[in-house]
């Protein structure tokens, strides 16, 4: 039985439970080891029973934090410097000398793009495919601005278009990535959008409309997470006493790359309007800060969203992949929040299907969250396009689909 490495970056909930995702398809045919860099959710990994090699240099919880912020566009520096790269490419392919594994499956991990082409091994990238080069090639508006009226078609068609001829000609990388790439004998594509293709491409997204794919890039659609197999009893009462209250119930989660402050801001919004939340975000706050959200708000650590939805009304998300696959899957219509141009793109695409309401993060208080809310509870035609998608996605397997890509891509290479 040959090795498949799984290398996302652990900092970041959606790649890793993307990656426990496949993995759990691939068991059977293949041994799965994992490895990463931050402690984060590496716990996550070895709970769905696979084996991690945590690699060196750590990544710290503020290193991570500062990589958010960067990807947000929140931050102007970044913690992978020529020196962690350098780290980092020694450490994975001391691994892979170890290992050597038949395929390296990756997010977003940008030392892999070197160490797995330096040692001769399949690279796998499991990817959103909002901003891929297919994406962008293809698409006639990025959302810049809310709205469906002439300015918004024009802005957003305008950014579209500029998006497309700077991902054409834009060949600007890490300096520390090319370098350590050229100290490895390995030469990265000169556009910078081919460059952070794999050799095959597994886009997990939603489809609502048809698009070409070039030869390394296969549709899988939705991989997101199933944490847990029963809901736990404490959700299950809490569910039942706000049906014995006729309060609506919420869940609100914003992934891995929100902050303090918006989570804070959003979940005071919701403890004034009549509704129970059930809200994941426990790793966002600070000692006393649940004291002043009322007795409606219950915050945990994670929950198993995949099992929530006929127990909620409603949702209240971020606009990541994997939160956008969980609402779209539960049959009821949600309110997107997205941080960052990927997410605004995958609430955008929702909202245009007609299942969701899309605010940016500064509307995402008083009246505009109000508003939104009373869309989302109350108004017929988003429940029922949010039931057309449930039906749309029943027995759709991205997991499975991508573990039966890369077999094939190792009994090819075999």
């Amino acid at each position: 039985m040959s090795t498949v490495l799984f290398a996302p970056e652990t900092f970041n909930l959606a790649e890793t439970t993307r990656a426990i995702e496949v993995a759990r398809r691939l068991r059977d045919r293949h041994e799965c080891v994992f490895a990463g860099y931050s402690e984060r959710y590496a716990d996550l990994v070895e709970a769905a029973g696979f084996e991690y090699r945590p690699l060196s240099p750590v990544l710290t919880g503020e290193q991570a934090d500062q990589a958010i912020r960067f990807d947000r566009g929140r931050g102007v520096s970044h913690p992978f410097t020529a020196g962690v790269f350098r780290a980092r490419v020694a450490s994975e392919r001391e691994l892979n000398h170890l290992l050597r594994p038949a395929a390296t499956v990756i997010g977003s991990t940008l030392s892999q793009f070197v160490s797995a082409r330096a040692d001769g091994i399949p690279l796998v990238y499991v990817k959103p495919f909002a901003y891929s080069w297919p994406h962008l090639r293809q698409t006639r508006a990025v959302p810049v601005l809310g709205g469906r009226g002439r300015l918004a078609r024009t802005v957003n068609g305008g950014a579209a278009y500029l998006l497309r001829e700077a991902a054409r000609y834009t060949t600007a990388k890490p300096g520390g990535w090319t370098r350590v790439a050229r100290e490895n004998g390995v030469r990265l594509p000169r556009r910078t959008v081919e460059a952070l293709d794999g050799d095959l491409n597994l886009v997990a997204s939603l489809r609502f409309r048809p698009y070409l794919l070039p030869p390394n890039y296969r549709w899988v659609g939705p991989v997101y997470a199933h944490l847990g197999e029963e809901v736990p009893a404490e959700v299950e009462a809490l569910v039942g006493r706000a049906g014995r209250e006729r309060r609506p119930v919420v869940y609100f989660a914003m992934g891995s790359s929100a902050d303090r402050e918006i989570v804070l801001g959003i979940l005071r919004e919701l403890s004034r309007l009549p509704v129970t939340v059930l809200a994941p975000v426990a790793r966002y706050l600070r000692p006393g800060d649940r004291a002043g959200l009322g007795p409606h708000v219950h915050v945990f650590d994670l929950l198993p969203a995949h099992l929530l939805g006929d127990l909620i009304d409603a949702s209240v998300i971020h606009g990541g992949e994997g939160t956008v696959q969980t609402a779209a899957a539960s049959g009821k219509p949600f309110v997107g929040i997205g941080l960052q141009m990927e997410q605004r793109w995958n609430v955008d695409e929702c909202v245009r299907f007609g299942n969701a309401v899309g605010l940016t993060p500064r509307q995402a208080r008083g009246e505009p969250l109000r508003r939104a809310f009373e869309s989302v509870l109350h108004d017929p035609d988003l429940r029922t396009r949010a039931r057309e998608l449930r039906r749309h996605l029943a027995g759709t397997d991205g997991a499975r689909a991508a573990a039966d890509h890369i077999h094939a891509l190792i009994g090819e290479r075999s």
